[in-house]
């Protein structure tokens, strides 16, 4: 269990736990229907994939070295990092808009 948490504790940097919530207050305020949630965390995924790679650029990085670095960044904890990504962009997403439409309409 330690190596899980340890794998995935090492799988997100800072950049990754401002990104999350920022992709998933934007997908929550695009939503209209709670079925369009599937397709808002698949946006909200590529946009927090591609995300970095135009950090990198902004920060004087060449382009073929950010977009190196964007997909090392895809792969290199494995597909547990990735799962545990898309988890946390449907629950936050879904929580997000549940509270929109509870607490919105006042």
């Amino acid at each position: 269990m330690d190596a899980i948490l340890d794998r995935l504790s090492g799988g997100f940097t800072a950049t990754d736990w401002w990104l999350i919530p920022v992709w998933s207050l934007f997908g929550a305020l695009i939503m209209r229907r709670a079925s369009q949630l599937p397709v808002v965390v698949g946006l909200a995924f590529v946009a927090d994939t591609i995300t970095p790679y135009f950090l990198r650029i902004a920060t004087g990085v060449t382009p073929d070295f950010a977009f190196d670095l964007m997909l090392a960044r895809l792969d290199e904890r494995g597909g547990l990092v990735l799962l545990a990504r898309i988890f946390i962009y449907f629950a936050l997403i879904g929580l997000l808009f549940a509270a929109r439409g509870r607490f919105g309409r006042r």
